[in-house]
């Protein structure tokens, strides 16, 4: 029971409330459906400016270095243990130079020598030469001497030790003078010492692992010192010392004695290391409220090493609380402005793919600053002399609403704005001003680009921001006191820049964002404006009555359009290429016969409505297939909305058959949809108005008039008004620019009589409008009971 009254509660928060219809699906499925995936995309954002955002959100101390007269005072906010770095290096380095070198002692330089003398004497002591073979054992006992020993002999040292017999003692006397010298070690050269072994080293057995300490003056040997010993044949036993055998006894200790102690520098900074790693820390206690630094007081080194360790705990302490609150407040603002902006604002009706492109530019545009923030601490002064802080006027944050108000519409991009620029200032540190410099730029900015029908206009947008950049930032300095600060000409100057880099940034990325999000910003209406486009150009050669009528219709539009604040240039693009489905079959279209045989005439009026339907569906595949945008795509599709084909209707309820098959209505009106927005209703509008305008025989401006007034009020009464945004009002501004136009276009010219054999020259009179016009305009148009030029009054126009 309180399980589910805890679900029912979640779900029915106002942020989190789910559709009726998806309360009994899987989480999964509920996944799928796109108002979960807009709040998985606002989770998506909230974790992303976390990530941005925390690491400026932490304790903001000011960086001091030493000597630095101090701005503000601090206090401890914690209780701080603050390490004594100076005395901690101090204790390590003392113990670092406790540790003695360490030297490797090898006993097999010993050994080795053992083993070899006594080997040879005693084999060749064994096997004296006998007999006549006598000198080639000779010549092997001497190659025996040479392998074992790798000792040379003279001719006369080899006869020494023959008459000897090769009597082991002789190498044991060789043993005896260097086994004492090689025990206590040898070192090549005590002048190459560790520099630290005056204060003794450490001698390790490499086999057995032992070490031993040996201190100034050294228990051990360098090479030359040990032969000096040897030479002085101290040890040699009385038998043999003066004698011919002491100079080979000599020689073979030589030849024995080398180095057997080395220098082991990997264990030696091995034991300095756990030496150091082994020292605690020096700390000194810092209260909870204790002044660490006072305002005007000098930093000293002692301040630094308190502000440090405040700053480590702080984010120590508070960094997981920090990223939760950041992430929470981050979540809350998106969504509230979402549920805010869409339920309360009219124009605010994003779709997915709406939201991914606010969320992918927003989440751009704080990256980006947060990277150039990073370039400039690392670069500033670099160039010019300039300093990081008049960089930052540089950034192009303008560039980002300027986008949205391209792309979408003012209401979203005063939204984007608000957000970019409260992100943009918790990135800065909380600055207000820097809230206020981003917002201000950015609505003037996204003001300047909301009718972008030049190229121009983005230059004078971006100039007009970088002039408001100036002002702002001329205004905060003289309220902050100092108006004329050092760097106030590099800010000046990079804030000027940063506005008008913005307006280049828009010209080069609008391109890039048409072709990911499939939009039709204003920039590229105006290419599409261009009439050497390659569709307008097969339009005038296929189907020049087409190109003809929808150039008009385009004029007409786009006077509509200014008259009630709609976009002109999507209305007078739209206008060109509305009746492009009719390259297909341009022959079918009556303006493009030029007064040969009608192809209607010979089927029947199912096929003929069939035929004329299909232009638009023709229309819309070709804009797809020549990406003009799903804008244009759209008004082509809704420029007939669900209208009825008049003239093959009424012909067709004149073959009816009533026993064989009743005429549908619904199977002559177009598929729709209707008109969806202001330029799609005025299209519909022009379209029909200036085909009807073809049939009038002398179209003076009150037949003009009443024209007008007639197709606008059957439009309206058949509902192909009610789901865009005209309103009365703006229908009889629409009325009046076509009227203007078409005067403009259809100007009074001289009746010339038609002269005739027969009669009298006589003037051309124009018959029943409704009767003139079904020879050339496709639909009959609607009369009501009340007359239309009186019901027209109903819709506001006079």
């Amino acid at each position: 029971m309180i399980k589910a009254s805890i679900k029912k509660f979640i779900l029915d928060l106002p942020f989190l409330k789910t559709p009726n219809d998806l309360r009994d699906r899987s989480w999964l499925e509920r996944i799928k459906t796109p108002s979960y995936q807009k709040w998985f995309i606002g989770i998506g954002i909230a974790i992303i400016f976390t990530l941005l955002l925390s690491p400026s959100l932490t304790l903001h101390l000011k960086e001091y270095k030493v000597g630095d007269i101090a701005t503000k005072e601090i206090k401890s906010t914690q209780d701080l243990l603050v390490e004594d770095e100076k005395s901690t290096q101090e204790k390590k380095a003392e113990a670092e130079r406790s540790v003695l070198s360490v030297y490797d002692y090898d006993p097999m330089v010993l050994s080795d020598a053992e083993y070899r003398i006594r080997t040879i004497f005693g084999s060749l002591a064994a096997s004296p030469p006998t007999g006549e073979k006598g000198n080639d054992q000779n010549a092997m006992r001497r190659k025996e001497w040479d392998s074992t020993l790798r000792l040379p002999l003279t001719q006369r040292e080899w006869q020494v030790l023959e008459k000897e017999r090769f009597n082991p003692a002789i190498g044991e006397a060789a043993l005896r003078l260097v086994a004492p010298i090689l025990k206590k070690g040898v070192v090549n050269d005590k002048d190459l010492l560790d520099p630290d072994a005056d204060r003794g080293i450490v001698i390790r057995n490499i086999q057995t692992r032992e070490e031993r300490k040996s201190f100034p003056p050294f228990g051990f040997f360098d090479f030359k010192e040990a032969k000096a010993k040897v030479r002085s044949q101290a040890d040699l036993p009385s038998p043999i010392k003066g004698k011919e055998l002491s100079p080979v006894v000599l020689k073979m200790a030589e030849h024995f004695l080398r180095p057997n102690l080395t220098f082991n520098k990997d264990e030696t900074e091995g034991q300095k290391t756990k030496a150091r790693e082994k020292v605690t820390s020096v700390y000194f206690q810092v209260k909870r409220g204790e002044m660490i630094l006072r305002a005007g007081e000098r930093v000293q080194e002692e301040h630094l090493l308190k502000i440090k360790s405040l700053r480590k705990a702080q984010e120590r302490t508070h960094l997981l609380a920090i990223l939760i609150g950041m992430g929470l407040l981050t979540f809350l603002i998106l969504a509230s402005l979402y549920q805010f902006s869409t339920q309360n604002i009219r124009k605010i009706a994003l779709s997915q793919k709406d939201i991914l492109f606010f969320s992918t530019t927003l989440v751009g545009i704080i990256a980006f600053l947060k990277l150039f923030q990073l370039s400039t601490d690392v670069l500033g002064g670099e160039f010019f002399s300039i300093p990081s802080s008049s960089y930052l006027y540089l950034f192009p944050i303008a560039t980002s609403a300027m986008l949205v108000r391209i792309v979408l519409n003012s209401e979203v991009a005063i939204v984007f704005t608000l957000l970019a620029s409260y992100f943009s200032a918790a990135l800065m540190g909380n600055q207000l001003f820097y809230f206020i410099f981003t917002f201000v730029g950015s609505v003037i900015g996204a003001h300047k680009v909301a009718r972008c029908e030049q190229r121009s206009i983005l230059i004078k947008a971006g100039i007009t921001v970088g002039g408001i950049n100036i002002l702002m930032i001329l205004s905060y300095n003289l309220i902050s006191g100092n108006p004329f600060k050092m760097t106030l000409l590099s800010d000046l100057m990079m804030g000027f820049l940063g506005g008008v880099l913005a307006s280049v940034l828009v010209l080069g990325i609008a391109p890039i964002i048409e072709s990911l999000f499939g939009y039709t910003t204003d920039i590229k209406l105006l290419e599409l404006a261009n009439m050497d486009h390659p569709i307008l150009k097969d339009l005038i050669l296929q189907a020049p009555g087409t190109y003809h009528h929808s150039i008009i219709v385009g004029s007409l539009v786009e006077a509509a359009a200014k008259s009630i604040s709609a976009n002109p240039l999507l209305a007078r693009v739209s206008a060109y290429y509305h009746d492009i489905g009719k390259l297909k079959k341009p022959l079918y279209f009556i303006e493009n016969v030029g007064g040969g045989e009608n192809k209607h005439d010979h089927l029947t009026p199912t096929m003929s409505s069939l035929i004329l339907v299909s232009h638009v569906k023709d229309g819309v595949e070709m804009a797809r297939e020549n990406r003009l945008g799903e804008r244009i795509g759209h008004i082509i599709q809704q420029h007939h909305g669900t209208s009825l084909i008049s003239y093959f209707y009424q012909k067709a309820k004149e073959k009816e058959n009533p026993e064989m098959e009743l005429i549908n209505e619904n199977d002559f009106r177009y598929p729709g949809p209707k008109p969806q927005t202001k330029e799609a209703g005025i299209v519909m509008l022009a379209d029909s108005v200036e085909a009807a305008s073809r049939a009038l025989a002398e179209p003076t401006p009150s037949r003009i008039k009443g024209l007008v007034q007639r197709i606008t009020n059957n439009i309206f009464l058949d509902g192909q008004l009610e789901e865009c945004e005209l309103t009365l009002k703006d229908l009889q501004k629409i009325q009046e620019s076509f009227n203007r136009i078409l005067t403009a276009i259809f100007h009074h010219r001289i009746d010339y009589p038609i002269p005739t054999s027969s009669e009298s020259p006589k003037k051309r009179n124009d018959e029943d409008l409704d009767s003139k016009s079904t020879k050339t305009y496709p639909f009959k148009l609607k009369k009501n009971k009340k007359g239309g030029p009186k019901d027209i009054d109903r819709i506001g126009a006079s």
